[in-house]
């Protein structure tokens, strides 16, 4: 008969990195549902479109909110269009990413209103510029 030692082997697991990858994942839905929440915080009666293409949100998009009564707002914040023209120009000058601008026009507001947001990102270079709709039903 074999006498039992006092010293076991036990196995034991790491789960350290299992925490970490967990807390890193907890963090990264954090902060992609509060870009979602602050680009859609004012509601907008958006136009209609008959072809409609994926419009997720990326996390290197601009959203420029136009308003029925003619105000810009950017992630909740009401701007001019001066105020908007800067944060713009700082986009385009942002080699890391390639800019790209979404706009939300509420469908009573005016071109008048959106014409000279398309004509600065023309100005500036930025040449990916989608806007917001929703599919027409048919």
């Amino acid at each position: 008969m074999r006498v039992p030692s006092r010293e076991r082997s036990t196995l034991r697991f790491n789960i350290t990195p299992l925490i970490d990858v967990v807390f890193l994942l907890i963090i990264f839905f954090l902060v992609a549902s509060h870009i979602v929440r602050s680009q859609a915080q004012e509601t907008v009666d958006l136009p209609d479109a008959v072809r409609v293409d994926d419009d997720t949100p990326t996390p290197n998009q601009f959203t420029v909110t136009v308003l029925a009564g003619g105000t810009l707002s950017v992630g909740g914040t009401a701007l001019t269009f001066d105020q908007l023209s800067f944060q713009l120009e700082v986009i385009a000058e942002d080699e890391s990413r390639p800019a790209e601008v979404r706009i939300r026009g509420d469908k009573t507001s005016s071109f008048r209103l959106i014409e000279p947001i398309l004509v600065r990102c023309a100005e500036l270079g930025i040449s990916d510029v989608k806007f917001a709709v929703t599919k027409a039903a048919q």
